[in-house]
């Protein structure tokens, strides 16, 4: 588990320096046609099923973000990525995300934005060898980042539209007989952006 972890990781930090070598953009907003940006973060996140009294996994999630201007006069992006959050908690699941989000950049000053975001995921399970858990599901979410200068902080809540478990059967004493259970996520980023 531990050496597929540290493989996720070497895979967002090549991807990062990549992206860096193809753009030097920043994440404010120019009125310049097609700026685009990049961004890298780290997130805690709370991961909890659908179902009252279940028990919720805290989770570290490392996330690269590319934002494309879809306006030329608009402050308008579109953006997508890929991130990897691993649960520390039993079950410890390794989810691979990839959003799609559309977000608006609201500029407070010159160098501070609040750019509220809205989008769907698509998760993968990558490591968790559970029967109950299933390797793929689509989601949804919602939230905000506060663009401060080339650091931000984001904050954002997702649910799923698709079960990632379905205890039919009752595995290890984790989960209920009989339930299914979509993800429910609350993540607190912080980041870089260029």
């Amino acid at each position: 588990m531990k050496k597929i972890f540290a493989l996720a990781i070497a895979s967002l930090m090549s991807l990062g320096a990549s992206a860096q070598l193809i753009s030097s953009n920043t994440m404010t907003y120019h009125k310049e046609k097609g700026k685009n940006y990049n961004r890298l973060g780290v997130s805690y996140s709370s991961i909890s099923p659908d179902v009252d009294g279940a028990d919720a996994v805290s989770g570290l999630s490392l996330s690269w973000t590319k934002g494309i201007s879809v306006s030329g006069s608009l402050p308008l992006f579109v953006e997508t990525g890929i991130g990897a959050t691993y649960g520390f908690d039993d079950p410890s699941p390794l989810i691979l995300s990839v959003p799609v989000n559309v977000t608006y950049k609201i500029p407070v000053t010159s160098k501070i934005n609040i750019a509220p975001l809205l989008g769907v995921t698509l998760n993968g399970n990558l490591a968790s060898d559970d029967d109950y858990m299933k390797y793929f599901a689509m989601g949804w979410q919602v939230g905000a980042n506060f663009e401060l200068g080339k650091f931000y902080v984001g904050l954002s809540y997702g649910g799923g539209f698709m079960d990632f478990a379905n205890s039919e059967d009752d595995y290890d004493g984790y989960y209920d007989h009989g339930y299914k259970y979509k993800l429910n996520a609350f993540s607190a980023t912080v980041g870089i952006v260029f």
